[in-house]
């Protein structure tokens, strides 16, 4: 056997014989900090591309004056935090990841989903998201919406101990 054959069976491909695209949202806390370094294992042993993404939930732009003020400055520094988490990101993969960083606005599900489609993902690695005992009791988690929309292979990561 060839190298070249060995690294054709060694590297997952697309229908298109691209290299399999990896996407990862990434929260700067331990649960994101856990689907990071996922992924990033994941993307290596697959010899597969990643892509880091941050979302910054905007609210909508309702209300009266003052609302609409306390509204978009809270927007304001949802966007700042989601760069900042990219910065915090590269810092932990370091330079030697084959990554791209990407922050987004709007509703996780809706923005993984809409990121994962324009980046041709075939796996989504998310951090778990915990039970909170206040949330409406059919309220879905991030990652059954995501799964349920394509067939991609989704993955929640659990908190690192």
């Amino acid at each position: 056997m060839t190298i070249d054959q060995q690294n054709e069976r060694d590297t997952p491909v697309t229908g298109s014989g691209e290299p399999p695209e990896i996407l990862v949202w990434f929260e700067d806390n331990s649960r994101g900090r856990a689907a990071l370094r996922q992924a990033h294992e994941l993307a290596d042993a697959q010899h597969a591309h990643l892509t880091v993404l941050t979302i910054a939930a905007h609210e909508r732009l309702v209300g009266c004056g003052r609302c609409l003020q306390g509204t978009a400055l809270w927007n304001i520094e949802m966007a700042k935090i989601a760069r900042e988490e990219l910065v915090t990101a590269r810092s932990i993969l370091g330079e030697a990841a084959d990554a791209d960083f990407e922050s987004v606005v709007g509703n996780p599900a809706e923005a993984i989903i809409q990121t994962a489609e324009r980046a041709g993902a075939h796996t989504i690695v998310l951090p778990e998201q915990r039970v909170r005992r206040l949330d409406p009791p059919r309220r879905r988690k991030i990652a059954e919406q995501v799964a349920s929309r394509r067939g991609w292979q989704v993955v929640a990561v659990p908190e690192a101990r």
